[in-house]
């Protein structure tokens, strides 16, 4: 069975959410802070988290790194009544897999759910990816920017990617390319020239990358 970990103060909706979640056949753990998630994801496994973006204490965003350390195959989804796009980028780049805005309809929930899951499992079953690694190339946006450029132009010098990208220093840039290659998503070929490994291109495909 899927579960689900769900933090949220608003214990009206926190009831909502179990409900229409349960009623989906998930198994949800409903706790009212993110405090309270991470100690919890430190004792059981979890698939998929929910979290509320302002509670008191931490935000949700601000838990994601902490539960992902805890469960590096975790999906995250933010959810909040203030939803803008600085929010939503904000909360990509630190790794949410997506944000839902309240008020939300129960379909979109539980489409949105079961979206990032699938994600999730694609990812996991690829056996020669390095999750930890993954998740931290692909939370700055300049990164996942470099992935989509690549996947268009095949293969790029480090000058013209470094363009493309829209980034002017060169030694951060370089660094970025760098958390790409340790991850195993981009490489140079025998030309020297920068170009997506299948593991790049199947990440691109299959995972929820921001058009930032």
């Amino acid at each position: 069975m899927t579960r689900v970990l769900l933090a949220e103060d608003d214990i009206e909706l926190s009831e909502s959410i179990v409900e229409i979640l349960e009623l989906e056949g998930f198994d949800v753990t409903a706790v009212n802070s993110a405090e309270e998630a991470i100690e919890v994801s430190l004792h059981e496994h979890f698939d998929i988290a929910l979290l509320d973006l302002l509670m008191s204490g931490m935000t949700g965003v601000e838990a994601i790194s902490n539960l992902r350390h805890n469960q590096p195959f975790l999906a995250v989804i933010i959810i909040t009544a203030y939803a803008t796009v600085d929010t939503a980028v904000d909360a990509m780049k630190k790794g949410a897999d997506s944000v839902m805005t309240k008020p939300f309809k129960a379909d979109e929930l539980i489409v949105t759910v079961k979206r990032s899951l699938a994600e999730k499992q694609l990812l996991e079953s690829r056996g020669d990816l390095d999750a930890d690694l993954v998740y931290s190339a692909l939370a700055n946006p300049y990164r996942r920017k470099a992935l989509r450029v690549l996947a268009g132009h095949k293969a790029l010098k480090f000058m013209d990617l470094c363009r493309l990208v829209e980034i002017d220093d060169h030694t951060k840039f370089n660094f970025h390319i760098r958390q790409l290659k340790k991850a195993g998503l981009v490489m140079q070929n025998a030309n020297k020239l920068y170009i997506l490994t299948n593991s790049g291109r199947f990440v691109l495909t299959n995972h929820n990358l921001s058009s930032d």
